[in-house]
């Protein structure tokens, strides 16, 4: 059997579909290190109007207009109105996505999100070929851009999700409850007092993590100065992402408690194990990280569609708890710790919930898939 070749296709650098879909790589490249693992941009198979049309258009909605984003997302009559767009789209890709298939000649392919997995099922249809191809999603909930006949496996983070796509008539072997793809990192054990070390903060009193996605978005200044004046000893670590601006604004400030404002850092497992709770939007891979971590969450600020969905889930579950708004997590918190014993129930939840060693089982899938595929054609995958 001659070496494994795999296409792991993601939108967006700065994503959790790129997170995923890089602990996808890495593990395969774990379990099997002479195979070959290309990842993808698909936006950088698509032209710059249409990567500039749909970036522009997603942001301006989701930070002007996020009830309208509310209404598009995964509304069957919007649906039905741009399959014939879509479709113009992926015979747009086509060609494209033969010459990528003709130079990686894959034997398996994986999608983190719903928009190259369109492509390459109508592509697969349109070509009449069998080339493996697998479904991942990274949130807890499906919309109606994921559903095509010719995608041979979905994974999916939750029993609820499989249900959703056996109510679309998916059959249930094709759907796996497999948990959301997450660096290995996530599932080791760190030292908290190195790491309260290293960040100047005490170990002994609460730790309180916060997060605002790769940007820091949010309302983080409103959550900070409200959080400092939380009438017990805590501290609080903030991660800004690439908002710059927030790190200048907090070197700045004098603050009653013990505020760490850092921008990017790969540090997010140690401070995970650190944290005694974490306010967060609920995006997919921090949640998949979170539960991993057996961290409670206070959701806050969920964006309209895929992160209100994660928020339904969580909070169906018992495994999170919301604040309103910013101006609520402070009484939100504060009631968690003048309640230990709520706080050790959202933790054995989480650890009910968690799908540590989804990269390793989605590897595992995508290596048999590939073995499968060279041992019916050669492993040319249809891509000549």
């Amino acid at each position: 059997m001659r070496i494994r070749r795999f296409l792991l296709m993601y939108i967006t650098t700065s994503s959790g579909h790129h997170r995923a879909s890089s602990a996808i790589a890495r593990t395969i490249a774990r379990l099997d290190p002479s195979a070959q693992v290309v990842t993808v941009d698909a936006f950088q198979y698509t032209s710059r109007f249409v990567r500039w049309a749909i970036s522009r258009s997603y942001l301006s909605l989701i930070r002007h207009q996020p009830d309208v984003w509310e209404y598009l997302y995964d509304n069957p009559s919007v649906h039905r109105r741009v399959q014939h767009l879509r479709s113009l789209l992926h015979r747009y890709q086509a060609s494209k996505l033969q010459r990528l298939l003709h130079t990686v000649k894959p034997d398996a392919i994986a999608c983190t999100q719903a928009y190259p997995c369109g492509v390459v099922a109508d592509f697969k249809k349109q070509h009449a070929i069998s080339l493996p191809l697998i479904g991942v999603l990274t949130d807890y909930a499906p919309h109606l851009y994921w559903f095509h006949d010719t995608v041979d496996a979905y994974v999916v983070p939750s029993e609820q999700v499989k249900q959703r796509f056996l109510m679309r008539d998916v059959s249930p072997e094709r759907v796996k409850v497999l948990g959301i793809p997450i660096d290995e990192r996530f599932l080791e054990t760190t030292n908290r007092e190195a790491t309260a070390r290293q960040f100047g903060v005490d170990p002994s009193k609460p730790v309180i993590l916060i997060m605002g996605g790769s940007g820091g978005f949010g309302n983080l200044r409103d959550i900070i100065l409200d959080l400092d004046i939380l009438p017990y000893p805590c501290s609080m670590i903030v991660l800004a992402g690439t908002n710059r601006s927030l790190v200048f604004w907090a070197q700045n400030q004098r603050f009653r408690h013990a505020v760490r404002v850092i921008g990017y850092t790969e540090a997010v497992p140690q401070l995970m194990d650190l944290a005694t709770l974490l306010v967060s939007k609920p995006g997919g891979l921090t949640t998949s990280e979170a539960l991993t971590k057996h961290l409670p969450m206070i959701i806050v600020n969920p964006i309209p569609g895929q992160e209100a969905y994660n928020a339904r889930f969580l909070l169906s579950q018992g495994a999170a708890v919301q604040a309103s708004s910013a101006q609520t997590v402070r009484q939100t918190i504060r009631d968690l710790l003048e309640n230990p014993e709520r706080i050790e129930a959202l933790r054995n939840r989480n650890a009910e919930l968690a799908h540590p060693h989804a990269a390793e089982e989605v590897s595992r899938l995508l290596i048999d898939l590939a073995n499968r595929n060279q041992e019916q054609d050669g492993g040319t995958g249809g891509s000549e």
